[in-house]
């Protein structure tokens, strides 16, 4: 199977930027890449973003729910494919979404049940700049997108990132966190160190 890439982090910290940024990074290097964003295009990843527009408890649980079936569809998908990396935009992190009480349970069923990454980035980022990033988009506002959620997604996803993960912090405009991604490549090998790749790439 190919590598594996994980890039997850709460709504507004840059998640898709910096796996294109790695897929930029390696197909420049003449790997085969490919990227998918969840919720995603297919029929359950276009169910719970829409279930995310909502508000209530069965809204939430339609759309935790979809987005599991949507993510155990990237799995099978993932598993026969032959490019060299595979790059997952959200991922075991949705479950910091889940209530308090079972985000850690329901991380633990499925950090067991799927396969766990080659490389796990968790973007970390203050709630106040991800609020003002998320206010600058032009799209319907979903139900995690208030202050309160993402300071709570935020302290649940931090508990659940204390092992296994790399943690960047994207909390400052620039491209400081673009340059410690691209030393986190480096040290795991996957980019070359002759000068190159650069990160800060169009």
């Amino acid at each position: 199977m190919p590598r594996l890439i994980v890039v997850d982090g709460l709504d507004g910290c840059g998640k898709d930027t910096f796996a294109r940024r790695i897929r930029e990074l390696l197909e420049a290097q003449g790997e085969e890449v490919a990227l998918v964003s969840h919720p995603s295009s297919r029929l359950f990843g276009r169910l719970s973003k829409a279930a995310l527009t909502m508000s209530g408890h069965v809204p939430r649980v339609l759309a935790s729910l979809f987005y599991t079936l949507d993510v155990l569809a990237s799995v099978a998908w993932y598993r026969r494919r032959n490019e060299d990396t595979v790059i997952f935009v959200r991922y075991l992190l949705g479950t910091a979404y889940l209530p308090r009480v079972l985000a850690p349970p329901g991380y633990t069923f499925f950090r067991r049940l799927l396969p766990f990454p080659d490389l796990a980035l968790f973007i970390d980022i203050d709630p106040a700049v991800a609020m003002r990033r998320i206010e600058q988009r032009d799209h319907r506002r979903e139900m995690f997108e208030t202050m309160e959620k993402l300071e709570e997604v935020r302290r649940i996803a931090r508990v659940l990132t204390e092992q296994e993960w790399t943690v960047l912090d994207n909390s400052e405009d620039g491209e400081g966190s673009f340059l410690r991604l691209l030393d986190v490549l480096r040290s795991e090998g996957y980019v070359r160190t002759d000068g190159r790749v650069s990160a800060d790439r169009p």
